[in-house]
């Protein structure tokens, strides 16, 4: 065991000398979010042929894929930190605008009513920060994770009683995964000034 070991730390320590521009990319965090966006992606054609997912759309497929994006990170961070077990389902392509509530528990209150707000705010929303969608197929997407996320805002205005206003800026229609990758490094920085 010592031997091979041995000799395979002497293959790396040759593999270094003789390249460091490797050693950089091994390295670097676009080597690792490569390595991961290219693991996802497998993971999400496997996740799609288990549950015999398709999608008419490709603009569709991309928001369904950065839903599972968003779910696996969930579940990675769920499971490091103890509080569950759980892995990726079948639907984690879904926002949480699409999930039903709960069996035999009816719309929630008001829903209709929320329902035609967000579909106003949606499309003057889109208007101002000037969106357009690939297909109808993504703009579906998009418009549930816009709800999901305009649900929270209206949920913590109505816990802030006032104190505060949150609203929703060009990030709406994403999801925490996405929101996070838009505003890292100098592309963040320039968003945030």
């Amino acid at each position: 065991m010592r031997g091979s070991t041995a000799a395979l730390m002497a293959a790396a320590l040759l593999m270094l000398l003789v390249s460091p521009a490797l050693l950089m990319f091994l390295l670097s965090p676009a080597a690792s979010g490569t390595y991961y966006e290219q693991e996802t992606r497998q993971m999400f054609a496997k996740w799609k042929a288990k549950y015999k997912k398709t999608y008419k759309y490709a603009g569709e497929e991309e928001c369904r894929y950065a839903l599972f994006k968003d779910a696996r990170r969930r579940v990675a961070r769920a499971n490091a930190t103890g509080v569950t077990s759980s892995g990726l389902k079948g639907l984690s392509a879904l926002a949480s605008e699409e999930i039903p509530v709960g069996y035999g528990d009816g719309p929630r209150w008001g829903e209709e009513s929320f329902e035609e707000e967000t579909r106003r705010v949606f499309v003057g929303w889109k208007a101002k920060y000037g969106k357009a969608y690939r297909d109808v197929g993504e703009e579906r997407c998009r418009y549930y994770l816009f709800k999901a996320n305009r649900r929270v805002v209206v949920e913590l205005n109505a816990a802030a009683a006032g104190e505060t206003a949150y609203g929703l800026n060009q990030f709406g229609d994403l999801t925490n995964e996405e929101a996070r990758e838009t505003c890292d490094g100098r592309r963040g920085r320039e968003i945030m000034e």
